[in-house]
Formats: structure tokens, C-alpha cells, sequence
């Protein structure tokens, strides 16, 4: 009888961002990918910890400007978290200026709005890997 390889498990994914068209966008893109993400999303950074606790993603797609908790202290909380410090962060803003805040915060990279599809696609790639035809 011939082996099979083993389902590759889904990567989790959490979208966090207070704009709900963002959010449609990417989870839309996510969903039809071909790496098959499990994923979840927040409005606010204060939501992103909650489910941060439990998920566990492999990637996050965090806006920096957002009610309660911005993404410039959630990403410094994650990196500070021996639990959650290797979660790759992709910083997503309006406002390029803040972009060199949000990397030193430690976030892996960042894409500034409004979003292009194909470069949400190469930094998939850079933060996680190629990925693995079947």
C-alpha cells in the first residue's frame, strides 16, 4: 500500500485592524490561499491579546493605529512574552511614519495602506516560508 505524506497543518493567522474593510480584504485573500490558514481577527489591540492567549498564530497582521491598545504596544508586549516573542509580526498602516516605531517594537515587516494583494503575498513568503506544492 503506497504512503502518503501527512497534512501539513494549517498556520494560524490573526488579522488585527479597527478598519472592517481591511479586515474582509485580507481574511477574503486568506481564506482562498493555498497554504489553507486557520484564522481569526480583532478590532482593537486589547482583542488581539485576548485571542493571542489562546490561538497562537504563526502570523499576525496588526494595524498600528487602533482604539484601546496600538499595535506599537501589542507588538512590544508579544516580543517581550517569552510564549508569544516568535510570532511573526506584519505591521499594516496608514500613516508611513510610524513604520520605523512599529519595527523597533519588533515587528518582522510592514506594509503601509492601502494594501496591495501581491505584496501581502511576498511577505508571506519572507515571514514564513515558501510555500510547499502538493
Amino acid at each position: 500500500m503506497p504512503t502518503y505524506p501527512a497534512p501539513r497543518p494549517s498556520a494560524g493567522v490573526l488579522v488585527v485592524d479597527d478598519e472592517p474593510q481591511v479586515v474582509d480584504m485580507l481574511v477574503a485573500f486568506l481564506t482562498d490561499h493555498p497554504r489553507g490558514f486557520k484564522i481569526e481577527t480583532a478590532s482593537d489591540g486589547y482583542e488581539a491579546l485576548i485571542k493571542l492567549g489562546s490561538f497562537r498564530p504563526a502570523l499576525l497582521f496588526l494595524d498600528v493605529m487602533m482604539p484601546k491598545l496600538d499595535g506599537i504596544e501589542v507588538c512590544r508586549h508579544l516580543k517581550s512574552n517569552p510564549e508569544t516573542q516568535t510570532t511573526r509580526i506584519l505591521g499594516i498602516t496608514g500613516y508611513p511614519d510610524v513604520v520605523p516605531g512599529l519595527l523597533a517594537a519588533g515587528a518582522d515587516a510592514c506594509l503601509t495602506k492601502p494594501i496591495a494583494l501581491a505584496a501581502v503575498e511576498l511577505e508571506l513568503e519572507h515571514l514564513l516560508g515558501p510555500s510547499v506544492a502538493t
